[in-house]
C-alpha cells in the first residue's frame, strides 16, 4: 500500500496526473488512483513469478534428496581416510575406477600397461577393504 501511495505521489509530482477535462476530479482521481494500483499489483505479480522461477532454479531440492544420511557421511570419511592409507598408485588407479573410467583409460593416462591397471585396481581394492573393516567398530 505504502508503494502505491508512494508511486501516485511522484507521478502527481512528475505531472502525470491529467484528468479528464469532462469528468470530476473526484471520479477521476479515483480511476486514476486504481489505475496506479492495478499497474503495481500486475508488476508485483510479476515480480513474485520470476522471483520464484529464479529461487527454484537455484535450490538444492534435487541435490537434498540425493544426500547421504549422517551415518553415510561418516562412513564416505572413514572410506577417505582409507583411501589415504594406500600407496598412490593404488589410490590413482582406484579414484579412476570411481570416476568411471576402464583400465585401459587409466593405463594410457598413468603411462602403464593395462595388465599391471588390473593388478593395481585388485591389490587397492583388497587393501581399501582390509583397512575399513579395521575402522569399523
Amino acid at each position: 500500500m505504502q508503494e502505491i501511495f508512494l508511486s501516485a505521489w511522484r507521478s502527481v509530482e512528475a505531472a502525470s496526473f491529467r484528468p479528464s477535462p469532462d469528468m470530476p476530479l473526484k471520479k477521476a482521481l479515483k480511476h486514476w488512483l486504481f489505475a496506479v494500483t492495478w499497474h503495481h499489483i500486475f508488476h508485483y505479480r510479476e515480480r513474485v513469478c520470476r522471483w520464484s522461477k529464479e529461487r527454484t532454479a537455484y535450490t538444492t531440492s534435487g541435490l537434498e534428496s540425493d544426500a547421504p544420511s549422517p551415518f553415510g557421511q561418516v562412513e564416505a570419511r572413514l572410506a577417505l581416510r582409507g583411501l589415504e592409507r594406500l600407496k598412490p598408485e593404488l589410490r590413482a588407479v582406484l579414484a579412476g575406477v570411481a570416476l568411471g573410467y576402464t583400465a585401459e583409460e587409466i593405463a594410457a593416462e598413468l603411462g602403464a600397461h593395462p595388465g599391471t591397471t588390473n593388478k593395481r585396481m585388485h591389490r587397492g581394492r583388497k587393501q581399501l577393504q582390509k583397512v575399513l573393516r579395521r575402522a569399523r567398530p
